[in-house]
């Protein structure tokens, strides 16, 4: 075969294959349409079987959490056989420690064209001072590895604007959803009702819904008392969506306080649009974020949200507008915005109009042709890529 035949390939690279499934896909398939070959680099997991069905050669890869664990120098040498063998035009990496490594393999293996995405550095404005010490002088080494740097809150976008990267540092607001896959007004009502039933929920019940791992990050504790201590007129009834580490913890918690008949544990759950449509508000009060998508969801259904005042959350509600900024920590203002939204229906809506408003710049059409202009950019002069046409 002549060389200018051969089939241009691209890798993504991730901690688990998870994390492709959940939020990459769309743009595989959109360097399938281009004619790459397409392949994935994650620890196996359940998300494994997705990213194959679509037709990714997938290679398994011993990622470990921590980035000091012994693991990571046998994933870092798999790694870098790997793309030595492919010869691979263009790799975008994901997640701390993945990312790390499969920049050290593209360089080792003269990949002209990387990528990466952080997906929310673990260094931020009140982060401990061992992820400032861990992980800040290593992103910023890393960034020389890096032709396009693609963050996806201001935050960290401000911040990776002095990091050397070899080319530009970019904004992307996260990796979106399918909005399609929401609804919004009217036609959702009948499905809303029949959840509602299904759930044991009263029609006018003011519910809340929180989709999230249960685990300190995302802080159900606060959540938990401020149900606690919520004063409304109508019954209120909470829905924690996920499983985690914390789940037993938190459960001990709302039996104690005598919540059991607010507060249902949902576990992890395939139907998730639907469980937001029957709520009248979506939380998060997490610690710490990127750019999270359950207030992506929140949006695209055109609900109200209550989010603690952290990077990522802040990015997506407007406080005030279509929903309430909380202190983190600070169970009083949670509860007072639950309470304003509980008593005031015009409120509730006038604000979930106003989320379904924002969600346009985080529908994955949107998302994905910024990604688009990103990815022809980097493949831009790069041998056995695109026709000039293309390009263009």
């Amino acid at each position: 075969m002549m060389e200018q035949d051969v089939q241009p390939k691209v890798a993504f690279v991730a901690s688990v294959y998870r994390h492709l499934a959940a939020f990459h896909i769309p743009y595989m398939k959109w360097f399938q349409l281009h004619g790459f070959d397409v392949h994935a680099y994650a620890l196996a997991d359940i998300g494994k079987e997705e990213i194959e069905r679509i037709g990714v050669t997938c290679h398994d890869i011993s990622f470990q959490r921590s980035p000091f664990q012994l693991d990571n120098f046998r994933a870092l040498k798999q790694l870098t056989e790997s793309f030595q063998e492919e010869r691979f035009q263009v790799v975008h990496v994901h997640t701390p420690v993945a990312s790390v490594l499969g920049r050290i393999a593209a360089k080792k293996s003269n990949v002209p064209a990387v990528l990466y995405t952080a997906h929310g550095f673990h260094f931020f404005e009140g982060a401990p001072l061992k992820n400032w010490l861990t992980f800040y002088p290593i992103e910023r080494l890393m960034a020389k590895y890096t032709d396009y740097l693609v963050t996806i809150n201001e935050e960290d976008f401000r911040r990776a604007q002095r990091f050397p990267v070899k080319k530009e540092v970019l904004f992307v607001k996260g990796v979106g959803v399918d909005r399609d896959g929401y609804g919004f007004g009217s036609q959702s009502e009948q499905r809303k009702k029949e959840t509602r039933e299904k759930l044991g929920i009263g029609e006018t019940d003011f519910v809340i819904i929180c989709v999230a791992e249960l685990s300190e990050r995302k802080n159900q504790v606060q959540l938990i008392e401020a149900v606690r201590q919520l004063k409304t007129d109508v019954p209120v009834t909470c829905l924690l969506v996920g499983n985690g580490e914390s789940e037993e913890k938190l459960k001990a918690m709302v039996d104690r306080l005598g919540l059991s008949e607010k507060i249902q544990f949902l576990g992890f759950r395939k139907d998730v649009p639907e469980l937001i449509e029957t709520a009248d508000v979506v939380t998060l009060l997490s610690k710490q974020e990127g750019l999270p998508r359950a207030i992506m969801e929140a949006l695209a259904s055109g609900k109200p949200i209550v989010t603690t005042d952290v990077r990522g959350n802040r990015d997506m509600v407007v406080h005030g507008e279509n929903g309430f900024v909380v202190g983190l920590g600070n169970v009083e203002e949670t509860v007072k915005a639950f309470e304003m939204l509980s008593n005031r229906r015009s409120i509730l809506d006038k604000m979930g109009e106003k989320s379904w408003e924002l969600s346009g710049q985080y529908d994955t059409t949107f998302i994905l042709k910024e990604m688009e202009h990103i990815y022809t950019k980097a493949a831009r002069g790069l041998p056995h890529v695109f026709r000039q046409e293309e390009i263009g």
